[in-house]
């Protein structure tokens, strides 16, 4: 019989691919987890640092707190769940052979020395082609490649060579070659080379000879050994660290990203032992177009599958409740500093878990996938689309009946009791996983506007259009400007723009926002028409 560890080390090999095994380097020196962003590389040549943010991770341990490994490893997989999650920086080729040409080039001083040279020589490092044209370079430059053995000089210069020397000289020099020849000057650049040529030709050892030299292929040999170099070093550094599978694809679709030619196809062909990990990340986007929960367990009837994984069986029952379609909600939330926030959550599964409740979804506040505390709900819940208000057991019950009626006969029925056991806390501090409603903070959304609340609106803001006209025909122009801003409380529409626009302005400054009800802005809309009409009088 398998000791509980080694359980715990084949669940997570099989069944949380890409998961940080190394859970203590993400705990302090008390023992607590903490976020941490994964290490950077020390020993190879190749810096590797993660860059990815946190600000997720670090709001669901201050949430949580998780007690032990297995309680860590499932936060950090929801919020690491794909290789988009990470942001790796990499350094790229260049960068690595300029911070390490002893170490790379050894004695190779023809690239050490001279790697602009070369880069201009080769037209491009990363992308080696074979010139087939000879390139003029510097006497020095072409002493290290002819002693290195990896290019061949041209002594006997034909025509396209000069030509092709002569034409990256500036018009001037041209003048000044044709000067010193005896030629008239008073042409173009392309007639003064074609007769510098020709009398070249004819009177040899007149013009300068250039210092031209063609590449072997030894030169691109040599090259390839540094390009594998690199994508060696990057392997190197990521062997440092037990790093997730996930985090080494994200670096390798980085190397690919930004190189070109031969660097890129190395690294592609590395990023292809991971193209499973991408394949999956991708269908999960494009099925999801959000990630789903990291932690992917077996679901029979909402319990794990312990008869199709025999080795889970030591794993405590995980009831996931996926709601079809997602609901939005509004709620005040009180995370473990007891600090209040307003949320609006997508709303996309409810889940049971060591006796607590969960929903988890897309938090708009947030900007990215959230598990909030049930018991940590503060007052009623609003369903945004519906306009209501209720409270978080009727919403919970409400949702699990639904898939019990329509998408789920399997999910077993969810009774007062279960409620009571997933929020004990909640039932003893009389929160809101209590049948008594309690009355909504301003921060909560409110209910639906009524009919008459609505036509009232429309009437006093037509009204107030007819004083805006009236005034400032009346050259009233002060009662104008006053009607024209009780037009924009008044109608429906245009306070609903209001009301979206103040609310986004909140959320960008990560303050709560009041909504301003049809009823208030009718009366707020009603005095400023009666001080038009004051001013107008």
């Amino acid at each position: 019989m398998l000791k509980p560890e080694r359980k715990l080390n084949l669940y997570l090999k099989y069944k949380l691919k890409g998961i940080i095994v190394e859970h203590t380097y993400f705990q302090n020196d008390s023992g607590k987890f903490i976020a941490k962003k994964l290490p950077t590389t020390k020993l190879a040549c190749v810096k590797i640092k993660d860059d990815s943010d946190l600000s997720g991770l670090k709001y669901a341990l201050q949430d949580e707190k998780p007690k032990n490994k297995e309680q860590f490893l499932r936060l950090y997989d929801e919020e690491f769940n794909s290789h988009y999650d990470y942001d790796p920086e990499v350094d790229t080729f260049k960068d690595m052979v300029m911070a390490n040409k002893n170490k790379i080039l050894g004695e190779e001083l023809w690239i050490k020395t001279y790697w602009n040279e070369l880069n201009i020589f080769v037209n491009d490092i990363e992308e080696l082609e074979l010139q087939e044209e000879p390139h003029n370079v510097s006497e020095d430059f072409a002493k290290q490649l002819l002693t290195a053995k990896v290019a061949e000089q041209i002594k006997e210069l034909e025509y396209n060579d000069w030509q092709g020397y002569l034409s990256k000289m500036k018009l001037p020099d041209i003048k000044a070659l044709a000067k010193q020849a005896g030629l008239k000057v008073s042409k173009n650049k392309g007639e003064l080379i074609h007769e510098l040529i020709i009398f070249e030709e004819q009177n040899s050892g007149t013009l300068k000879k250039p210092t031209l030299i063609k590449a072997l292929p030894s030169m691109v040999q040599k090259i390839q050994k540094i390009q594998q170099a690199y994508i060696n070093e990057i392997e190197k550094g990521l062997s440092e660290f037990e790093y997730p599978e996930k985090y080494k694809a994200a670096v390798w679709v980085f190397v690919t990203d930004f190189h070109e030619g031969d660097i890129k196809e190395l690294a592609e062909e590395k990023l292809n032992e991971y193209s499973q990990i991408i394949e999956d990340d991708d269908q999960e986007l494009s099925v999801n177009d959000e990630s789903d929960l990291a932690i992917k367990i077996s679901i029979s009837g909402g319990k794990v599958n312990t008869k199709e994984h025999p080795e889970e069986s030591w794993i405590e029952e995980v009831t996931k409740h996926t709601l079809k379609p997602s609901i939005k909600i509004n709620f005040q939330y009180i995370n473990s500093k007891k600090e209040s926030s307003n949320r609006e959550l997508r709303l996309d599964a409810i889940i049971f878990d060591n006796g607590l409740t969960y929903f988890y979804g897309f938090c708009y506040k947030a900007n990215a996938i959230r598990t909030f505390r049930a018991d940590r709900i503060e007052n009623d819940v609003a369903i945004i689309e519906m306009g209501e208000l209720i409270s978080v057991q009727q919403l919970v019950n409400k949702q699990i009946e639904g898939l019990n009626q329509h998408n789920n006969p399997a999910t077993p029925s969810l009774t007062q009791s279960t409620i009571k056991k997933a929020a004990p806390k909640a039932v003893k501090k009389e929160s809101l996983l209590n049948s008594t409603k309690q009355k909504p903070t301003n921060n909560q959304i409110a209910k639906k506007p009524s009919t008459i609340s609505i036509v009232i609106g429309w009437f006093l803001g037509l009204s107030a259009i007819g004083g805006v006209l009236s005034n400032f025909e009346n050259k009233e122009f002060l009662a104008g400007v006053v009607s024209f801003f009780a037009i924009g409380f008044l109608i429906p529409p245009l306070l609903n723009k209001i009301n979206s626009t103040n609310k986004k302005t909140a959320e960008e400054k990560g303050k709560s926002h009041s909504v301003l009800t049809q009823k208030s802005a009718n009366i707020f809309g009603f005095i400023l028409i009666i001080i038009s009409a004051v001013i107008g009088s």
